[in-house]
């Protein structure tokens, strides 16, 4: 481990020390101190270990207010950066935002009106992702202004702005799905010609209208005298949608009970024919057990027949030998008795 990390480790720990103290004014000055050690180049990565370590800690909320009230985290100078062309340097920048929007997103909202009105963009992109930030901590976004803001990038020119304000407005639908539809609604009807505009809030209307829903938001609707025939329309019309939706996923579920019958008979078929192999090779077995048996059987008649070819080759020659005896023993009588004779 390199000096500068181990010096950097020591300085995390000083720190942690004085939060868990609940020395939280001595916490933020040695931060201060912490983040104005370096150059620029590395305030970005001392600033993220600095929002990693306090946050994990308990208190570490309030230290982190303090930081941005007494603008020792400055958010206007980090959100600059959110221009940058580097897309990496520029969500690495995102992200360290994402634990500040979660926790003090307060200190965020009232820069993101301006950030969604800038000429790039990136900067438009940037600014919807600090609402998901926001809307996935614990702050629900219910101001009509902040949604029409947000509903109004659906009309952007670059997809990826659409799609990220698309990405906001269905997740804060989800928790209020009456707002949504209202100002969506309200909206579209600004734009009658717009057909992409009414083709992403048909999208969006889908995905946070549920069935349950549909009378919580007639029942709003009603309490507020400001439900119209239009909305209705509009119910019934998500509710037809439903039931289309309800008879796809029903066909779906028979493509796959289908599809699982046919790999059900497949696995059947496979096992059979892993049987069939089976009994194949079983059989190939017996026929070479026996073929072995019957070579083992050549084989002792083949060393029989050696063994009696033997013993008649050993008679004959034992044959011989006694006939050459005997013709030695005669011939040797025959010059014996000659000898005598002479």
């Amino acid at each position: 481990m390199t000096e500068d990390k181990i010096n950097n480790n020591n300085e995390m720990e000083g720190i942690k020390d004085l939060v868990n103290e609940s020395r939280f004014g001595d916490a933020v000055k040695e931060i201060a101190q912490y983040l104005e050690q370096f150059a620029d180049e590395n305030r970005l990565d001392r600033l993220e270990n600095v929002l990693e370590t306090v946050l994990s800690l308990h208190g570490g909320k309030t230290v982190l207010r303090i930081l941005l009230v007494d603008n020792i985290i400055d958010i206007p100078l980090i959100l600059k950066n959110l221009s940058k062309r580097d897309s990496v340097l520029r969500y690495s920048f995102l992200l360290l935002l994402k634990s500040i929007c979660e926790n003090e997103f307060d200190l965020i909202l009232p820069y993101i009106n301006d950030l969604l009105e800038s000429e790039d963009p990136n900067v438009k992109e940037a600014a919807l992702q600090l609402l998901v930030f926001v809307s996935n901590g614990e702050k629900q976004i219910n101001e009509e202004t902040q949604i029409k803001a947000i509903a109004q990038k659906l009309i952007e020119k670059q997809d990826f702005v659409r799609e990220k304000a698309i990405q906001v407005l269905c997740i804060i639908g989800k928790t209020n799905p009456s707002l949504i539809t209202k100002v969506l609604t309200n909206y579209s009807k600004e734009l009658l010609d717009n057909e992409d505009l009414k083709k992403n809030i048909d999208n969006i209307l889908k995905a946070i209208v549920t069935i349950e829903k549909i009378d919580e938001i007639v029942e709003e609707e009603k309490q507020l005298e400001n439900i119209t025939e239009e909305n209705k329309k509009k119910v019934e019309i998500v509710k037809e949608l439903k039931k289309e939706e309800q008879i796809i996923l029903n066909k779906e579920l028979e493509l796959k009970i289908k599809d699982i019958e046919l790999k059900k008979k497949k696995l059947e078929l496979d096992k059979k024919e892993k049987e069939l192999e089976e009994k194949e090779i079983k059989e190939k077995e017996k026929v070479l057990k026996k073929k072995e048996e019957l070579i083992e059987k050549e084989q002792s008649l083949s060393q029989v027949e050696l063994e009696l070819k033997r013993k008649e080759v050993e008679e004959k020659e034992q044959k011989i030998m006694e006939l050459e005896n005997k013709r030695i023993l005669h011939k040797m009588k025959n010059i014996k008795e000659e000898d005598n004779n002479s």
